[in-house]
């Protein structure tokens, strides 16, 4: 019988009655009141995921948001390192920063040089994020064209494949849980017992083509324009990592 196959989830805090929970580190300081936290609610959304791709999967969590959505350099690190180190056949990561990092690029590979496979997330818009960024990584974002078991070839600059986002509506959504869907059907592709990974073709290739409705009312008969949105505050230096779960 081939064993049910181990993800290494570097997320929030999971819970002791996660299905499929086998063991959990904590690589942070996780604050006292966390199984209440976004942490905690986007860890269990994450592995619901991935279950429902992969119903046998089993969870190694490596926690690395105390409570809130962040996460330092050092933490992420030392969880991809710890993971690598782990039984787990594939390391799970739906979250990122915009900035390349020596010490992340050198964990991130420590994981591949271990033969497991590597999954991170990576926003629809914008620049590149690491670790989905990094050589030999799997970068996953969301594909509205695709239900829960399927998965899309994209080739983009920022990321390899789509997976189902999710719905509008979800507490978690978008490129996190696109990833948590395509880490799932590796895992189940893992556990056919042919000791390979190999996915079914793909429902989509290319490009998600988004259609914009065209401009009505009086802003498209040249009245002055809305005001423009003040723009958002820097990020906080010291929440390098967060999940882009709200991207599509």
């Amino acid at each position: 019988m081939t064993p049910a196959p181990l993800i290494a989830l570097i997320d929030g805090p999971l819970a002791a009655d996660t299905p499929g929970r086998a063991a959990r580190t904590d690589i942070c300081e996780v604050h006292p009141r966390a199984a209440e936290s976004p942490a905690a609610l986007h860890a269990a959304h994450i592995a619901a995921a991935i279950r429902a791709n992969a119903p046998a999967a089993r969870f190694l969590g490596f926690t690395i948001f105390p409570g809130r959505l962040s996460a330092s350099l050092a933490s992420v690190a030392k969880a991809l390192h710890r993971a690598a180190g782990s039984e787990a056949q594939i390391v799970h990561c739906s979250f990122g920063q915009p900035h390349h990092s020596p010490l992340l690029a050198a964990a991130a590979a420590a994981v591949l040089q271990a033969g497991k496979l590597l999954v991170a997330s990576a926003p629809a818009r914008g620049a590149p994020v690491y670790p989905a960024a990094c050589i030999g990584v799997q970068s996953v974002q969301g594909d509205a064209r695709c239900a829960p078991g399927q998965w899309s070839l994209l080739n983009l600059p920022g990321a390899q494949y789509g997976a189902c986002p999710g719905a509008p509506d979800a507490a978690v959504r978008g490129a996190s849980l696109a990833a948590a869907h395509y880490t799932g059907l590796l895992a189940r592709a893992r556990s056919d017992g042919s000791g390979k990974t190999v996915l079914p073709p793909p429902a989509f290739t290319g490009r998600e083509r988004i259609t914009l409705p065209p401009p009505s009312g009086p802003l498209a008969q040249g009245s002055p324009s809305a005001p423009r949105r003040p723009p958002a505050p820097p990020p906080d230096p010291a929440d390098l990592f967060q999940s882009p779960n709200t991207d599509k």
